[in-house]
């Protein structure tokens, strides 16, 4: 038996109480799990049991009438009806009278769609990893599930009815794993779908040789290297045909020989190499999935990649061997082996013949499954194969389609309703049905359906980089013939005339000049570069790699640190920021309490003095948050007693910051003699009003102690994070505070979930609408380096629950430059600002949206990335 040593998943399930606490009490957190709290305030919605409940009962019998069809295998049936009769699909299309007693669904505009078929998921699962031995095929995921996790709930508000919840990759050999339909609080036994093929999860890469996690003090383990890993496989498959074969000795002559001693863990093995068990292989470089490939050639198993984040680079050799891969895109910075993954990679996938879907890997909250299917369409494919991308082909991947993934006769009833179009970022999903019986129905408690966003369509535009122009280098540029959206006015159509760097003339016609390079903009669409109001862009190269990171220094009192320090101006993360319409970020540093001074900078420059816009724009001060109840519930009194009072010293610990810098300027303006305290001088434009206070706070206590500490030292104070927010709107409204928001997840594998398991799901979604109600201004951060390439996106998602649009880009220009005090240069499109400038084909916070132009201080910026780069090479291998 191999030592017991931690897991080394990428997302782990759940940590542990104690752990958890424990590092609760160290540090704070910009956005901590859901929880359960104590009871909500008088008037704020909740959402317990009874408002999760469906009102409508069907008994598997409904008819679905004048719905938007997207049937997936027969096409776009618009305003047509669909009807379900003992859990199963009994006709779809045309006009349908219901029969009698049959439940009748009025999906007028509304979209319907199969419920989609996560093919990688750890809901509903009490453990992920059995992290003891390199391989452990005999332990079952089905042995723990949980019928009562909330995580499954989670999975019906995103529309997803059907999950492969995996093992983890820990071992090079994981645990077998269950297909699932998400029957949330129904017997156990109901989760495991019919029929549904065994499964064993696979592990290649940092995973399971260790590389990510390790502490000097663990022990060492086999396997340590990629080479260890596929030895671990030859080995055990060998160790398994000898096991079959003593038993078809065994069998042929039972009177020859004693039986083989049952070896559960060969047993498993021996059921891969016949094909009753299919393995789904985690994996990320593509000379790993080669190898794994040859592999299951070998030894004749059925095989699907799991991440295949590489897969888009042997795409003609998977499509050849009719292997699958299920796979995420859009995150580039969490570890060394996801560096040359690239959102374009289903495309070339789903091009090059690969059976392809793209996956959550998350274990609750809300996914955006459906988004993350609609970025596939920016990149080439049509909306029926971006569909299937989350439908059909995953169906197929867990050996389910004959029962799921396109809406046919004969089919289980598992349906999605949406309200507009799934692929588009303003979408919501209002209604789930499984086995034709409703598991989700969306309440909206913040009354923001009636004026939310919905999308009636998504377009799909030819892809080609190499199609991308960019203007030659020049000192004057005119942009004829586009519709202009200055942010600070209404939009108009006219020309723009930028100059030495600057916006010198916006509308009306603009006469040529001899050294102006005029650009034909007609038909497209000009505004500001949007705003990160916080990343740590060029800060982190690789998450997982401590060599390659400087977001976080040691000590709670580091107010001098500048983030501009650290910047990284070649970062390869840049280019591929910008490509989304992301000119400008506030670069930040994380820490217990004073972290550091941030930065505002341009996305373009050889150096960080050619693209610093504001070099001290602003101190980071993380406010120490409180238990919550779920702690305190699990821990014995005294450890909580203990880990509160650290708490408490802690937050007195940050006032009395505040006020032994108070008390330094005082004596220092007093004419004192006292020697010269950098970290105290640091505090002097803080205290002194000059500039604002980052204050980072998830839970209502720590808002009002950031409120307090505003209101008691006279400080220009910022809330960021701040997830609880829309809690308190009016009070951080009268406080004249504003809040910078971190916008629901837009790719998995991440989710969103709100702060409180009482709080409703969509409170994260509609927190901007609440608060810009309530007279807040609101702007929005990434908070990371991968995320900022999606942030237009992430806001665009809030427009479904309840933002404009308008407010929606004015929180990502003008009104991001006004909370940081950079208005005077950037957020909108004037004369005299900075020419921060994006030219786009269509609405910028839509997915399937291109960029066509790009200008950073008045210069054009080619549209090029490592992504444009690899797209390039490989797409080219595709026929």
């Amino acid at each position: 038996m191999i030592p017991y040593r931690l897991p080394q998943s990428h997302k782990m399930k759940k940590l542990s109480l104690v752990t958890f606490a424990v590092a609760l009490a160290a540090t704070s957190f910009t956005q901590a799990p859901s929880t359960p709290a104590a009871p909500q305030a008088p008037g704020l919605p909740v959402e317990r049991q009874a408002e999760r409940t469906p009102s409508i009962v069907t008994k598997g019998n409904v008819l679905i009438k004048n719905g938007r069809l997207l049937t997936v295998t027969r096409g776009f049936l618009d305003g047509q009806d669909l009807l379900i009769l003992n859990g199963k699909i009994a006709r779809v299309g045309g006009k349908i009278d219901p029969p009698a007693g049959v439940t009748v669904v009025d999906a007028q505009g509304k979209f319907v769609t199969p419920g989609l078929v996560d093919a990688h998921s750890h809901r509903a699962s009490d453990a992920t990893n059995e992290g003891t031995d390199a391989i452990v095929s005999e332990v079952r995921i089905r042995d723990v599930l949980d019928s009562e996790d909330k995580g499954i709930w989670d999975g019906l508000a995103s529309g997803i009815t059907t999950s492969l919840i995996l093992h983890g990759s820990a071992n090079p050999i994981g645990g077998q794993s269950s297909v699932i339909k998400m029957k949330w609080q129904r017997p156990t036994r109901e989760l495991l779908f019919p029929g549904a093929p065994n499964m064993v999860k696979f592990a290649l890469g940092e995973n399971p040789k260790g590389s990510n996690g390790r502490d000097q003090h663990d022990p060492v383990v086999f396997p340590q290297s990629r080479t260890g890993v596929e030895a671990v496989y030859r080995r055990a498959f060998a160790d398994a045909k000898d096991y079959m074969r003593q038993w078809e000795e065994y069998r042929k002559d039972p009177s020859k020989t004693a039986a083989p001693r049952r070896d559960l863990r060969l047993e498993s093995l021996a059921d891969i190499l016949t094909q009753k068990t299919w393995v789904q292989c985690h994996s990320y470089r593509q000379d790993e999935m080669l190898m794994m490939l040859r592999l299951s050639q070998e030894f004749g198993f059925k095989l699907v990649f799991q991440h295949a984040l590489e897969a888009y680079k042997i795409a003609p050799e998977l499509a050849a061997a009719k292997v699958p891969v299920s796979m995420f895109g859009d995150g580039f910075a969490y570890k060394i082996e996801v560096l040359d993954s690239i959102p374009m990679g289903t495309t070339i996938s789903d091009m090059a013949g690969v059976l392809t879907s793209v996956n959550t890997d998350t274990s609750s909250g809300v996914v955006p499954l459906t988004q993350d299917a609609g970025k596939a369409m920016r990149y080439g494919l049509d909306e029926n194969r971006a569909l299937r991308l989350i439908t059909l082909n995953p169906a197929i991947q867990l050996g389910v389609d004959r029962m799921a993934g396109s809406l046919e006769v004969g089919k289980d009833g598992d349906i999605a309703i949406w309200q507009g179009h799934p692929l588009s970022v303003y979408t919501k999903c209002t209604m789930t049905l499984v086995d034709g019986e409703v598991a989700f129905q969306r309440r909206d408690p913040f009354k923001v359906d009636g004026r939310s966003m919905a999308a009636t369509a998504v377009a799909s535009r030819p892809f080609d980089p190499d199609r991308v122009t960019v203007p030659k280098k020049a000192t004057s540029y005119i942009l004829n013939g586009a519709t202009l959206h200055p942010v600070s006015g209404p939009p108009t159509k006219g020309s723009l005339l930028i100059q030495n760097g600057r916006i010198a003339a916006v509308g009306g016609k603009i006469e040529a000049t001899a050294n102006a390079v005029v650009v034909d903009a007609r038909g497209m669409h000009v505004y500001p570069g949007m705003i990160d109001a916080g990343s740590q862009i060029g800060l982190q190269e690789v998450g997982a790699t401590p060599s390659a990171t400087d977001v976080r220094e040691v000590g709670e009192f580091q107010p001098d640190l500048r983030a501009l320090t650290a910047v990284n101006p070649d970062t390869e993360h840049i280019p591929k920021v910008r490509y989304n319409g992301v000119t400008s970020t506030r670069v930040r540093t994380t820490g217990p309490l004073f972290a550091g001074q941030g930065a505002v900078i341009d996305l373009l420059g050889y150096n960080k003095e050619e693209f610093t816009v504001d070099p001290l724009n602003s101190l980071d001060v993380y406010v120490p948050e409180g238990l919550s109840s779920q702690f305190r519930d699990a821990l014995a009194a005294d450890e909580v007693e203990r880990l509160e009072r650290g708490i408490r010293d802690r937050q007195r610990a940050l006032r009395e910051h505040f006020e032994r810098g108070q008390r330094y300027l005082r004596a220092k303006a007093a004419g004192e003699s006292l020697p010269t305290d950098v970290k105290l001088e640091a505090l002097r434009p803080y205290l002194e009003g000059q500039k604002p206070v980052v204050f980072h706070a998830n839970r209502v206590p720590a808002i009002r102690t950031a409120l307090r500490l505003a209101k008691d030292f006279g400080l220009k104070a910022i809330l960021a994070g701040a997830p609880d927010s829309w809690k308190v709107a009016k009070e951080i409204a009268a406080a004249k505070v504003s809040v910078i928001l971190d916008p629901p997840s837009i790719a998995s594998p991440d989710s969103t979930s709100p702060q409180s398991d009482l709080d409703p799901y969509d409170a994260p979604f509609a927190a901007a609408t609440i608060l810009r109600d309530a007279g807040v201004k609101v702007a929005f951060q990434s908070s990371g380096t991968d995320a900022a390439m999606n942030l237009p996106y992430a806001v665009g998602r809030m427009c479904a629950f309840g933002l404009p649009h308008d407010a929606a880009v004015r929180a990502l220009t003008l009104d991001a430059a006004e909370v940081l005090g950079v208005a005077d240069k950037l957020g909108s499109l004037e004369r005299g600002k900075v020419a921060n400038v994006i030219v786009t084909d269509g609405d910028p916070l839509e997915l399937t949206t291109k960029l066509r132009y790009l200008f950073i201080n008045g210069q054009p910026v080619p549209l090029e990335s490592k992504y444009t780069e690899l797209y390039r090479k490989y797409r080219a291998r595709v026929k």
